[in-house]
């Protein structure tokens, strides 16, 4: 299993491929010097509760540990980021959004 960090516009896109080069999963970021989005993390649905997700996320995290991490996602993944040290910053009916800081981590 290895992660690829790809240009992708404006955007770049870390993905998990397995031992045969078949990408498993995706997350999309955009980022500036200071600051991380994630815009979007998908695992294939036959390949979900593997610990997939865990993986792009902490790429990401290795990457960007000095910035500001930021995100908006629905209720029901809420727990997911807290598992990976994000906090719930605001919410509206139906998202919720998150970031993760180095300094909240202990980083």
């Amino acid at each position: 299993m290895h992660v690829i960090k790809e240009a992708s516009g404006l955007q770049k896109v870390y993905r998990l491929l397995n031992e045969t080069d078949c990408t498993l999963g995706r997350a999309v970021i955009s980022e500036t010097a200071e600051h991380t989005r994630l815009h979007e993390i998908y695992i294939k649905p036959d390949c979900r509760g593997k610990g997939y997700g865990s993986i792009l996320i902490q790429a990401i995290i290795r990457e960007g540990r000095s910035k500001l991490i930021t995100l908006c996602t629905g209720f029901t993944n809420v727990s997911f980021f807290k598992r990976h040290e994000f906090q719930v910053t605001g919410a509206s009916d139906s998202l919720a959004f998150m970031s993760w800081k180095a300094s909240d981590s202990g980083r």
